[in-house]
């Protein structure tokens, strides 16, 4: 029988970022770890697990809730999962006492303080396995989300052709961790073996290896209103115009063969209009996101460009409207961020995904996914708007990274 494993470490803690010791001792999630753990998810988010197990320790058990959410499996919790036994040195802050941890370190035995050694803890993990593996069926893909140290100690313990020592100097030298927080590592047993398949990944690291190719095809709406008024218009709305309706239904001519998969779509009714005209050919029901919505503006929401001409200019380029309660590109960026790894990681490989947005976000976007700046985008557009009503263009991404296939224009 053979048997899959992926395995992922608990999010950052409490005694993480204080480094106190963490062993069978436990502390709560910090808010890094609990987005490193929604990272994770949303990277194995496609991969289908048979089985969920995980350390009976709180901080094990909520990553594993997390991790978990797209599966239709609930994680079990185990405490021969739990992490390697400390001793009294469990809870310990390392700075303080080093002299007194390290030499424990070395010899990799804890017993002296009643804690564990290699020889303990491969009892235990075999404890563990042999009861997760009577669970499983041949070919069973199975999750498990467990501790740092306790995977370090299966790599010394249990695999076979694995060289730890060689592994720990290796992340030595490269000022690395051993086992992140929230790392995905891979490991399989077959016929009484384990077999290290794959070292811990952080979930960017992870997906480069996925090989997908994806291609989003970005629209802004159609005109508006406001747009023909030309007035800030960001989170507030106005109706397409006749002209509008217009645009989107040429639009829909030039998008009607492309397969697409997926299409996301502001949840400002601007966009959700011009998205219904574009989607009449497509079987598809489009997902409304409000992290695609436009930037906000702040009180400039609704105002007459030309009474604050200068002052927008200089707000637009920074891309900051805190002074008027708006957001700033860090704000964008951050929401952007996480809709573009989501969308990538549900995304199969050669997927073709329509978004349906705004012109401000289309800048913004471009500028964190490729680094081109705004400035840039004008200079290709040689005197014409870089983002029309309408306008349409293409983003490629492979092999981890994006670039801009086709800067956006009316064409």
């Amino acid at each position: 029988m053979k048997v899959n494993f992926t395995y992922v470490r608990h999010g950052e803690t409490l005694f993480n970022q204080v480094r106190r010791m963490q062993g069978a001792c436990d502390s709560p999630l910090s808010e890094e770890g609990v987005s490193q753990a929604e990272n994770t998810a949303s990277a194995l988010r496609n991969k289908h697990f048979d089985h969920i197990f995980c350390s009976s320790s709180e901080r094990a058990w909520d990553t594993a809730k997390i991790v978990s959410r797209y599966q239709d499996t609930e994680p079990v919790p185990m405490k021969e999962l739990k992490e390697f036994d400390f001793g009294t040195l469990d809870g310990e802050m390392i700075p303080a006492l080093e002299h007194i941890i390290q030499p424990h370190r070395i010899a990799d035995d804890w017993t002296d303080v009643g804690g564990e050694n290699c020889e303990l803890f491969r009892e235990r993990a075999e404890r563990a396995f042999s009861r997760i593996l009577p669970e499983c069926e041949d070919g069973d893909e199975v999750l498990i989300v467990s501790h740092g140290s306790f995977f370090s100690h299966l790599m010394k313990t249990m695999f076979t052709d694995c060289d730890q020592k060689e592994y720990i100097e290796r992340r030595k030298r490269l000022g690395l961790p051993f086992v992140p927080n929230c790392s995905i590592s891979e490991f399989s047993y077959e016929d009484g073996n384990y077999r290290l398949i794959s070292e811990p990944l952080e979930a960017e690291e992870y997906r480069r290896l996925q090989n997908k190719k994806i291609t989003f095809h970005f629209v802004r709406h159609g005109e508006t209103v406001f747009n023909a008024q030309w007035r800030m218009q960001g989170w507030c709305d106005a109706p397409l115009t006749e002209n509008g309706i217009r645009q989107a239904e040429e639009r829909r001519e030039t998008l009607r063969n492309v397969p697409f998969s997926t299409a996301y779509v502001s949840t400002t009714e601007r966009t959700r209009d011009t998205a219904a005209i574009l989607l009449e050919p497509h079987q598809i029901t489009p997902v409304y996101d409000k992290r695609l919505r436009e930037v906000f503006f702040g009180t400039y929401e609704g105002e007459r460009i030309a009474d604050h001409e200068d002052v927008l200019s200089r707000c637009f380029a920074s891309m900051n409207f805190t002074e008027a309660g708006g957001e700033n590109k860090k704000d964008i960026f951050s929401r952007l961020k996480k809709f573009f790894t989501e969308a990538v990681d549900e995304a199969e490989d050669g997927d073709q995904i329509l978004l349906v947005s705004h012109g401000g976000l289309y800048l913004c976007a471009v500028e964190m996914l490729t680094g081109l700046t705004m400035r840039d985008l004008e200079k290709m557009a040689a005197g014409k708007n870089p983002t029309p009503n309408l306008g349409y263009a293409v983003f490629l991404y492979e092999n981890g990274t994006f670039s801009l296939k086709k800067a956006m224009s009316e064409e």
